[in-house]
């Protein structure tokens, strides 16, 4: 019995259209692709994605219900498919344009790291195209050498084992082939190939893929794409083949890179400085790396021509002039995080009892709060501590570039603090800043009970350096604990684990497993280190009741008689209980 993904309007759409090129390059006609073979090429490759999406899905390194790598990739080509299609006319026919509004397209529809990753993938073809009104096989090589190094760019410390490294070997193989005059049917296998072969590496490389069995999702993204793209040069049928036992691709899936931190979060001291470069022939690889030595949680990014940094430094003199004798400055902003800092941490030394729970309106002025939730419940209880805005979406459903970004317009003050509250919407997060005229921050909160207690830190009196740093280090003043059921077997962190079994994450990472949902938990609560802990609130999940929860509160009560527990509504999928504990 076949595994394939049902059809859909879409995926029809994207197969029909690729038909009549396709039939024609495989005949030999088109030696070269204009601007409409190259968007019919990625409308098979969208396809061809779509078809594999649930294998994408399907595995993730830890056995949880919510893998989404599979739905990004695709979201986020569907988004640069759907801006390509309404390039004018006149300009349809030019493969450099094309390109250009595939890469801005994916960057706005964006999902999920994996998603945002991609999007940086697309915008380095389109600086290899640039000028390029058709392209032949050295185009493709160059397109896809300029894939290799705008995704590098995009994640500060890059993992190798991930996403990154199949562009990285699929670009090389393409160089390679190029380089021997190879057409450009022959420049794409070689790069389809290179990537096969570097997503089976990707366990090696990493010891928790190897743990799991799993090569990347991330990197088995790509190499549908790549595929897709080539079944389009060859002609060849896009309709997926059947599988067996339910299962599909090289040997699995798993979401790692969609679990990097992509923002560093923990300095409290220095300045917070922004500015732009604006100048001619920079060297951006250097640049780059000489300025991100000078600080920490640096995040610079830009070309040859123009730079946007943010860093924070003890001297904030030191890296502007670097960054003067490049070319000019402007933009610039630099927020004193010390001062701040001692001034936070004396009131806190000082104070006596929480803050009192605000309304939405209390944050809404010179600063507002933009957070994501994924229930409703869980919503109403981010806008009763004061979030101005909340995003829905969290796991199988991370908001798009664009939605926070419309989100972030629509509050009324110029300046926002946002809170993914889930890793996995990071790095679409940190992309908003570069997007608009506000100033937005980034709180890099990985729950809903870390960004609970990042509004509880949340001063109205402060300045929005002075609130992201108390609020980045209120991130570490609170424990998640995670509760669901496994979707298959797994070994992961010596935990052995069986389908179907009870399983509890502690800040993102595997702890118990079991088939008692209230002993799952309390070992894990047993292993949280919890110290001298004074409240947990416990979410309930979609479906679950406050009766449901009864039994589980008094076996925690029993470990913990000193402790005290509230429950909520949380509403969120996947999960029985979302449980912060401080």
């Amino acid at each position: 019995m076949s595994n394939a993904s049902p059809r859909t309007p879409a995926a029809d759409a994207e197969s029909s259209q690729a038909g009549l090129l396709a039939d024609a390059i495989a005949d030999g006609v088109l030696h070269a692709w204009d601007g409409a073979a190259l968007l019919a090429a990625l409308g098979a490759a969208t396809a061809w994605l779509g078809a594999n999406r649930d294998a994408v899905n399907a595995l993730n390194v830890f056995p949880v219900p919510d893998g989404d790598t599979g739905t990004n990739m695709l979201l986020t080509m569907r988004a640069a498919l759907d801006e390509a299609r309404n390039l004018p006319e006149s300009l349809q026919s030019d493969a450099s344009e094309v390109a250009a509004r595939i890469a801005h397209g994916a960057l706005m529809g964006a999902r999920g790291n994996s998603g945002v990753i991609l999007s940086q993938v697309f915008r380095g073809i389109a600086n290899g195209l640039a000028d390029r009104p058709e392209i032949d096989g050295s185009d493709i090589a160059r397109a896809l050498l300029g894939a290799r190094d705008m995704a590098y760019r995009a994640v500060m410390k890059p993992v190798e084992g991930t996403m990154l490294t199949v562009v990285r070997v699929a670009a090389e193989r393409a160089e390679v082939a190029a380089s021997d005059r190879a057409d450009l049917r022959a420049v794409l296998a070689a790069a389809s190939a290179g990537a096969v072969e570097a997503l089976a590496t990707t366990p090696d490389l990493l010891d928790i893929l190897k743990q799991a069995g799993v090569v990347d999702a991330g990197g088995q993204g790509i190499v549908h794409i790549l595929e897709g793209i080539g079944r389009f040069a060859r002609g060849e049928s896009l309709e997926p083949p059947p599988t067996e036992n339910g299962h599909a691709g090289l040997g699995g899936d798993m979401a790692f890179l969609d679990q990097l931190d992509a923002l560093d979060g923990d300095d409290a001291f220095g300045y917070c400085t922004n500015f732009m470069i604006f100048g001619d022939g920079i060297d951006f690889d250097r640049a780059r790396s000489d300025m991100a030595e000078m600080g920490d949680s640096a995040v610079i990014v830009g070309d040859d021509r123009i730079v946007k940094v943010h860093i924070h430094v003890i001297n904030p003199g030191k890296v502007l002039d670097y960054a003067v004798g490049l070319g000019e400055l402007g933009q610039i902003k630099i927020d004193n995080m010390q001062s701040q800092t001692r001034l936070l941490s004396a009131q806190r030394s000082t104070a006596t009892a929480p803050a009192e729970p605000a309304d939405a309106e209390t944050h809404s002025g010179t600063i507002a709060i933009l957070a994501v939730a994924s229930g409703d419940g869980l919503a109403a209880v981010l806008r009763s501590m004061g979030a101005a805005g909340i995003v829905l979406g969290g796991q199988t459903e991370n908001p798009s570039t664009r939605e926070l970004l419309v989100a972030a317009e629509a509050l009324s003050a110029d300046e926002v603090i946002l809170l993914p509250n889930n890793p996995n919407i990071l790095l679409a997060a940190a992309q908003v800043a570069g997007l608009t005229q506000k100033t937005v921050r980034v709180v890099p909160s990985r729950s809903v009970p870390q960004g609970l207690s990042a509004l509880e830190a949340f001063n109205p009196d402060a300045d929005i350096a002075g609130n992201v740093a108390r609020m980045t280090e209120a991130l570490g003043f609170v424990r998640t604990i995670e509760v669901t059921r496994a979707v298959r077997d797994a070994v992961i962190n010596g935990v052995t684990v069986t389908e179907g079994d009870v399983i509890a994450l502690i800040d993102d990472r595997l702890a118990a497993s079991g088939s008692d949902e209230n002993d799952v938990t309390c070992r894990a609560f047993a292993e949280a280190d919890l110290g001298d802990a004074e409240l947990a609130t416990i979410f309930l999940g979609d479906g679950v009741t406050a009766a449901d929860a009864g039994p589980l509160e008094a076996a925690i009560l029993a470990m913990f008689p000193d402790l005290l527990i509230e429950t909520h509504a949380g509403g969120q999928p996947h999960y029985r209980f979302i449980i912060g504990v401080q």
